[in-house]
């Protein structure tokens, strides 16, 4: 069923002038929840499983997942998308730190590859963000362990506006930041 949804997609994607265009024809729509008991297993796998977008690639057990999720110096959340040809389903972990000097530190990204280059990326950012702000936090801080397998991801905070620290950490500023265009719609 994805191997048909996908080439559907290229179809309907050659039907556009631009990619702008063919992203906003997708109709995506996401969820960003909590975690919660019916998706802890497959939120752990996610964590075992994930390489090439995951950007700390620290692996955990799902007892490990189920009490950070009832940790509340922890903000834990799943994202799913789907678009006018299917469902990808949980696609993306967050975890996020909460320090005392009011940041948040994201402990956890990480994502599937298979939905790369449709604004996920921008869309998972602007729930961190609008989460910190709502929540009352200053700063984010974000950091890149190098693996063999995680370089596609080496830039990324940069790339979505966090300024370098050091070598492998990057921060925000809550309130100054520029949230990104995306054509996914929270549900």
């Amino acid at each position: 069923q994805q191997y048909r949804e996908q080439a559907e997609r290229a179809v309907f994607a050659s039907s556009f002038q631009s990619y702008d265009a063919y992203l906003e024809g997708l109709d995506m729509k996401a969820v960003a929840a909590p975690f919660d008991d019916f998706h802890n297993s497959r939120i752990a796998q996610l964590t075992q499983r994930s390489n090439q977008f995951n950007l700390r690639t620290v692996r955990y057990t799902e007892a490990e997942i189920e009490a950070l999720s009832r940790d509340d110096s922890h903000i834990c959340l799943y994202f799913t998308l789907k678009d006018k040809f299917g469902d990808h389903g949980l696609i993306s972990v967050v975890i996020l730190d909460k320090r005392a000097d009011s940041s948040l530190f994201v402990s956890q990204w990480l994502m599937s590859c298979r939905v790369l280059k449709r604004g996920m990326e921008e869309f998972t950012i602007n729930k961190i963000l609008q989460t910190a702000a709502e929540q009352g936090f200053r700063k984010v801080t974000g950091e890149y362990i190098p693996t063999p397998k995680n370089a596609m991801v080496r830039d990324l905070y940069e790339k979505l506006g966090f300024a370098r620290v050091d070598e492998n950490r990057f921060e925000t500023d809550v309130a100054s930041f520029q949230y990104h265009k995306t054509y996914i719609t929270e549900e």
